[in-house]
């Protein structure tokens, strides 16, 4: 039981920002919120949390990472997404084992807590190894395995074996932090044979479909010419496997028309948009005003630290705003901003993000230092001055995880060690097999 209060309060759900502003923590449910000085006359014996200079949040969600790839941070120079993949990430990832991907994973769930985050969309391969870390670190997670099979019967058949292996294990953990996603990878490296597979799979479990769509300009050319498809729209591609519907959640979305937006939004399917990543990799600015013009629901992801290198969600705020203001459409707002990092954790995990009572105990304190400014523009000190917040205090279902700026449940410099450890290995390996 716990009292965490701030000299703000910040709830992106009703839009409120209060002053010296507290919630009361009980199991996994906020239980009372009010004035800082009330709540602590009345729950004086509640454990205390609290900061100098600090703004209280419902934590955040990165809706779209591949958190291994920490382990390949930094590693790519200016490259155009084929040839990143082919020259960076592909030399690399055939290297790892599950060891390695336990280690970069718990180093990234590690970065994302000190960002405020409570929750994370995971897709990699060993991902019973994400998993492994994820309930270690304690953060809500999605995790799904990536299914690829560019058109090999074989492969495709082993792909959704190893998907409902996974599933069977993440639901054998009974854990409330835990969800599988079925995760075909991208349209142009799932058959139609396997969106078959895939949807007929999602429709058995009552899982959710997660997949990177349109993240390059050229995907309409790749997949006609791999799989001899005449595509015109993704949304009729989509919907001719009966995978248009709410359980769709879809990545980047970089070069979706406005009709497919619409599709989307008719749906009721999510759009996770990934700024720094798009550009990273030269696929373009997010439609972040397109997306906002049709009203559809939409989350932020980092994406991979291979092609965003840090995992910091305030950065993708400042970064969705930038792109907001030199594209076509309605601008976003510091609100909206905000409410893309928290809202959809309730469609990703069923969990009620905000700051009154009835809503789910994942909350962050966040303390300002130099570079932000602790005042009544607070919201856009958010997302325009990320530089000088640190999260100094983040509960997750009513479990601290980090308090005082510290981790709870490990040594974080033990930590640093062992993934320095992996890194230098990878890198090694590629410069022998160079």
């Amino acid at each position: 039981m716990s009292l965490i209060y701030g000299d703000y309060a910040v709830d992106p759900s009703t839009e409120e920002i209060r002053r010296n502003w507290g919630v009361i923590i009980e199991g996994d449910i906020i239980v009372d919120s009010g004035e800082k000085d009330i709540l602590v006359e009345k729950y004086p014996s509640y454990e205390k949390l609290s900061a100098k200079r600090s703004v209280l949040m419902p934590s955040l969600i990165n809706s779209h990472t591949h958190l291994s790839m920490v382990l390949l941070r930094g590693v790519s120079e200016q490259r155009n997404q084929s040839e990143w993949f082919k020259e960076v990430v592909y030399p690399r990832e055939k290297l790892l084992d599950s060891s390695d991907v336990y280690t970069g994973a718990k180093m990234a769930l590690t970065e994302l807590a000190f960002s405020g985050a409570a929750s994370f969309v995971d897709m990699y391969f060993y991902e019973d190894s994400v998993l492994k870390a994820g309930l270690e670190v304690g953060l809500r997670g999605v995790y799904a395995y990536g299914m690829v099979d560019n058109g090999d019967p074989n492969k495709a058949e082993r792909e959704v074996t190893e998907t409902n292996s996974f599933i069977r294990q993440a639901n054998s953990t009974g854990s409330s932090l835990v969800r599988a996603a079925i995760a075909p990878h991208t349209l142009y490296t799932c058959s139609p044979a396997l969106l078959r597979r895939v949807s007929s799979l999602s429709e058995e479990t009552g899982l959710q479909v997660h997949m990177h769509l349109a993240e390059r300009p050229d995907e309409k050319h790749l997949i006609r010419d791999k799989f001899k498809v005449n595509l015109k729209g993704f949304h009729d591609y989509l919907r001719e496997f009966g995978l248009l519907n709410e359980k769709l959640v879809c990545f980047h979305c970089t070069h979706l028309s406005i009709q497919e937006l619409d599709a989307l939004k008719a749906a009721n399917s999510l759009v996770v948009l990934n700024p720094t990543s798009n550009l990273r990799l030269g696929n373009g600015l997010p439609p972040v005003n397109k997306v906002k013009s049709v009203g559809l629901n939409f989350g932020v992801g980092t994406d991979g630290a291979a092609s965003n290198d840090d995992l910091f969600l305030l950065n993708e705020a400042k970064m969705l705003m930038l792109a907001s203001m030199i594209t076509d459409g309605p601008r976003l707002t510091s609100w909206e901003a905000l409410k893309a990092l928290t809202l959809p954790s309730e469609k990703l995990f069923g969990t009620k993000p905000g700051l009154k009572k009835g809503c789910s105990a994942d909350v962050t304190l966040y303390q300002l230092g130099i570079g932000n400014n602790l005042s009544h523009h607070i919201t856009r000190n958010l997302v325009y001055s990320p530089k000088g917040i640190s999260c100094c205090q983040l509960v997750v279902s009513g479990r601290t995880i980090i308090r005082d700026g510290q981790m709870v449940a490990f040594d974080t410099d033990k930590l640093l060690d062992e993934y320095t450890i992996a890194v230098e290995r990878i890198e090694n390996k590629v410069g022998e097999r160079s």
